[in-house]
């Protein structure tokens, strides 16, 4: 599918189920931060591979992958081996640092998650406040921001005050905010590790 009709699409959904965040392009959250530290040649082609290329999210991708394409035998992450090994990388349910919203209250979110408008500061724990999607699961929610991420540019590498290594990105359609993270790069990694059983990455 063509970028201009994956983000006609979104921005669509978006206005359907009434989630806005509108801002000004100087106020996003990446601005004028730069990078801290460079991808190595096989993180950036790991990264692009699994999250862009064969994204495993709606119609992102014709080369479309799959849990089942990967190795597992289901689809499903609740009460399967598949969901037992993400939520060992990174636990979504339940977790206060990570919202999937489905409501008109993204402002409020970002407020109480420490992702104000403007250059982002604190890149010391993971966290994320993500709008709506039409996957199926929280883990697959994430992977698509992260894809929209990196397939788009919208991301910078920062460094922890620890020095670890994060990754801040800001998803949007046309000034119109869908989700800001920060993960630390070794979970953005280690996704591809748990999923990837059958090494087609």
């Amino acid at each position: 599918m063509e970028p201009s009709v994956i983000l006609y699409e979104e921005i669509r959904f978006m206005a359907k189920t009434g989630q806005t965040y509108q801002y000004i392009v100087a106020d996003s959250i990446l601005g004028n931060l730069q990078d801290e530290y460079s991808l190595s040649e096989q993180e950036y082609y790991r990264i692009y591979v699994f999250y862009v290329t064969y994204s495993m999210c709606g119609t992102q991708s014709a080369k479309k992958r799959t849990f089942k394409d990967y190795g597992w035998t289901s689809e499903s992450v609740k009460n399967t081996a598949i969901g037992d090994a993400l939520t060992t990388e990174l636990s979504l349910n339940r977790n206060a640092n990570f919202i999937f919203t489905n409501k008109d209250d993204l402002a409020t979110q970002f407020a109480s998650h420490n992702f104000p408008d403007g250059l982002l500061e604190d890149v010391d724990i993971e966290r994320a406040v993500i709008a709506r999607t039409s996957e199926s699961n929280n883990h697959l929610k994430l992977f698509y921001r992260i894809r929209d991420g990196f397939a788009h540019g919208k991301f910078k590498l920062r460094l922890s005050t620890s020095s670890e290594k994060m990754v801040v990105i800001q998803d949007d359609n046309r000034h119109n905010v869908t989700a800001r993270i920060v993960l630390k790069l070794s979970t953005i990694l280690g996704f591809i590790d748990v999923v990837d059983i059958n090494g087609l990455v």
